[in-house]
């Protein structure tokens, strides 16, 4: 099936008939019948036979893995290698070495020689996800392995090439970035030969019944039990909600109804009370509906385009947060205080008991002994401590209420050797 694709790929560049988009959602799980997606479709097609490097923007959620699982699928680079590489997932200090590999003792810890992404996916494709997290360093070599195919270990002098498709995927303004100095422009004019942009599920409200029903049907045949649809008001139910975690939250939410309810007909009440239950689509308010926004008893209705809905629930969601992070504060200062009263009682008493000091500094007692108690690295360490207890181990919730990314917290978790649970 796969080799007479390619061979038919070149005649429906500027017609997506009904058996290319039923391939396109059975082989990659691209599915859509609005236009803006049939549009989408038809660049993913274009693009896909070429070796262009194609930078995939768009919100969390919204698949951009999916489609660059697709252009590799769909090139002549589909029985090579596909590297999938979360460059926010990575510490800063083993992004390098991973994606270009090293040698054996370059560094402490690299007790053998390891290759790197980059030649695993030799004649293949390579897939970095979250580049706007790449350290600027690590981007000057990207930037030469994309000009001239060539790079080298860490701790060797030897020059390499390889011939590897590069795909990337952001959902940060890279162009911001640049304008920022944390991302290198000529490297975002090499990354940006074609760029797919994938719309929010928001945007495309009208393919939200026939995704449900894909992930419904999906996770019944998996589950080996009768698929029996949806009612008219789940639909409708479905498609008044903004979906902040697009098409994952969508794709989540039905799947969970669907296994806890054993096949049976999805309705709006399974569906609302699952949302309700475990928090997903919090803050999400449907589009034909007035929002009402409470703030010291004031409450305001009015009828607001759904970019204003986003506006609102991010606010609300940002005053949690800083709630949340004043609460942390305080607690800290709490005990910062608690701490300088112990001190203040211990010094009065050793002064009392040892009037003649002769080296000038106070005898604490053996528990304040160390400068660790009064040290703000300490301080840091507790409170990521209790992030992480508070969320059960889980560090995109610490590092979001901490206000930090995820590779700075896994990097203070490692230097404080923290547990995450």
């Amino acid at each position: 099936m796969e080799e007479k694709w390619h061979g038919e790929i070149r005649m429906v560049h500027d017609v997506l008939d009904d058996k290319t988009m039923d391939f396109l959602r059975d082989r990659f799980g691209i599915i859509g019948e609005s236009d803006i997606m049939r549009d989408i479709m038809l660049q993913l097609l274009k693009v896909s036979p070429t070796n262009l490097t194609v930078l995939i923007t768009g919100e969390t959620g919204t698949g951009k893995e999916v489609f660059a699982h697709a252009m590799h699928g769909l090139s002549e680079r589909s029985t090579q290698p596909f590297i999938s590489v979360n460059c926010g997932a990575i510490p800063e200090t083993l992004l390098e070495s991973e994606l270009f590999g090293h040698e054996k003792g370059a560094f402490t810890g690299a007790v053998e020689q390891r290759k790197g992404f980059f030649e695993v996916a030799h004649k293949g494709t390579i897939f970095l996800d979250e580049i706007g997290e790449m350290p600027i360093a690590t981007q000057v070599k990207l930037l030469r392995i994309l000009e001239s195919g060539e790079f080298s270990r860490i701790g060797s002098s030897e020059i390499r090439k390889v011939n590897v498709r590069v795909i990337t995927a952001t959902n940060r303004d890279l162009e911001y970035e640049v304008r920022n100095g944390r991302f290198r422009q000529d490297l975002y004019f090499r990354l940006n030969s074609f760029q797919l942009r994938l719309p929010p599920l928001r945007k495309h409200p009208e393919d939200i019944p026939v995704l449900a029903e894909y992930y419904a049907s999906r996770i019944a045949k998996k589950n080996k039990f009768s698929y029996k649809g949806f009612t008219d008001d789940a639909f409708e139910y479905l498609t008044s909600l903004s979906w902040p975690g697009n098409i994952r939250e969508l794709r989540n939410v039905v799947e969970t109804v669907s296994t806890l309810d054993h096949g049976k007909q999805i309705t709006q009440s399974m569906l609302s009370q699952q949302i309700q239950d475990h928090g997903g689509n919090q803050g999400t308010i449907p589009t034909d509906q007035a929002i009402v926004v409470s703030t010291h008893g004031y409450q305001r209705n009015s009828q607001l385009p759904q970019e204003s809905d986003i506006v609102f629930r991010t606010l609300l969601e940002m005053k949690n947060e800083l709630i949340e992070i004043k609460r942390a504060m305080a607690a800290i200062f709490e005990k910062t205080a608690q701490l300088e009263m112990q001190a203040q009682r211990a010094a009065e008493q050793s002064i009392t008991e040892f009037p003649v000091i002769t080296n000038h500094s106070l005898p604490f007692p053996d528990e304040y002994s160390s400068d660790a108690q009064f040290n703000l690295e300490e301080m840091e360490k507790q409170l990521i401590q209790s992030a992480l207890t508070k969320y059960a181990g889980n560090r995109r919730m610490a590092a979001k209420i901490l206000g930090i990314s995820e590779r700075t917290l896994y990097r203070k978790i490692t230097d404080y050797q923290l547990s995450e649970q």
